[in-house]
């Protein structure tokens, strides 16, 4: 699993949505077929826009971040879609709902990404909950009667040379020829929303941060089956990861927060990395630092990562991130090669708890 030995699989259809601490659920988002809230927002020259204003037209509307990696691939891609479509009846806004990044960073970075659609600050993200909207950049494509019409991705990959399907093109081509959109639902990835939190929660959660101090652990591939088996009696879930895999990365934030979610549940989340022994103190650790993961890190000690492959599934080719799923007798659940699908994830968890 080091990268001069092994080949891995990079999928770039990242989901990485989940916040434990999110009140909105899907039956407080809107239904494609009918017709979306209306809401007033105030843009980055202090102008006020309401949804009702652009009745006539449609509205391609974007939940965006100045901080999401994610969100920032998409500058170019949204910037340009609101530019090719600006002269056909279509209105591209953005709108920001994270409680983290204030006007004037958003400002900062809208001018220097040269963003020259309308950009919106949702303060308290009561947009984002009536929309139900969860990650940047996700989108909500309204008609011209206001009725909702596709809501999900931009696109199949954060990477442009990666894109064969440009869901959000498809949609307005087909709502501007006057024909059913139809592919309605692009299941969005992105970073989550971070939505406002008590000065209290706030409080806390960055004493945590500022106390928290990661222990991490080897593991030599001739102790993992001892390992595996002393969790008996819980849901084990393993992911194999690297701070040098990029979809690792990237997928990180989503098992912390199901780790927070199942805790306490009968769930207990190990990470594996690939990285080098050497690399703990200077790559690991730090990653794992800023990521708050409160999860057992471990690094697997071994000169040759077949070893490691051999004793997991004899059928792994090295793919990263890998994750597999035990249940509470210690048999192999599920298994998921490539960025998880965490729907299917959670799916096997809560399969595996009964």
């Amino acid at each position: 699993m080091k990268r001069t030995l092994i080949g891995f699989a990079i999928s770039l259809s990242l989901l990485i949505a989940l916040d434990a601490r999110s009140t909105v659920t899907a039956r407080s988002a809107p239904v494609i077929g009918q017709a979306v809230p209306d809401f007033t927002l105030t843009d980055l020259k202090g102008k006020k826009h309401s949804l009702k204003d652009y009745r006539g037209k449609i509205v391609a509307l974007a939940f965006i971040g100045t901080q999401c990696p994610i969100s920032n691939d998409y500058n170019a891609r949204m910037r340009a879609i609101s530019e090719d479509y600006a002269g056909k009846n279509v209105v591209f806004l953005g709108v920001n709902s994270n409680f983290n990044e204030p006007l004037s960073e958003v400002k900062k970075h809208a001018a220097k990404n040269n963003l020259g659609f309308t950009i919106l600050k949702d303060n308290g993200n009561k947009v984002a909950d009536a929309y139900g909207a969860q990650r940047t950049p996700e989108m909500f494509l309204v008609d011209s009667e206001g009725v909702l019409r596709y809501h999900g991705r931009i696109d199949n990959s954060r990477e442009v040379r990666r894109v064969n399907r440009q869901d959000l093109r498809v949609a307005l081509d087909e709502l501007l020829a006057g024909k059913p959109v139809s592919v309605t639902d692009g299941k969005a990835f992105g970073c989550v929303i971070k939505r406002v939190q008590t000065a209290k929660e706030f409080k806390a959660g960055k004493i945590q941060a500022k106390n928290f101090e990661p222990k991490i652990g080897l593991l030599k591939p001739v102790d993992f089956d001892k390992f595996k088996n002393a969790e008996k009696g819980n849901v084990l879930v393993i992911n194999f990861w690297a701070t040098w895999c990029g979809p690792c990365v990237a997928e990180f934030p989503e098992l912390v927060a199901i780790d927070s979610k199942y805790r306490d549940k009968g769930v207990k989340m190990v990470a594996i990395s690939a990285d080098e022994v050497a690399d703990i103190k200077s790559k690991v650790i730090p990653f794992v630092k800023e990521q708050k993961a409160m999860f057992n890190i471990l690094v697997q000690d071994t000169e040759d990562p077949e070893e490691m492959m051999a004793v997991v599934d004899k059928n792994w080719q090295g793919t990263l991130p890998a994750t597999f799923v035990y249940d509470k007798q210690g048999n192999l659940a599920y298994t998921r090669y490539g960025v998880i699908d965490r729907d299917l994830l959670l799916e096997a968890i809560e399969k595996a708890l009964k």
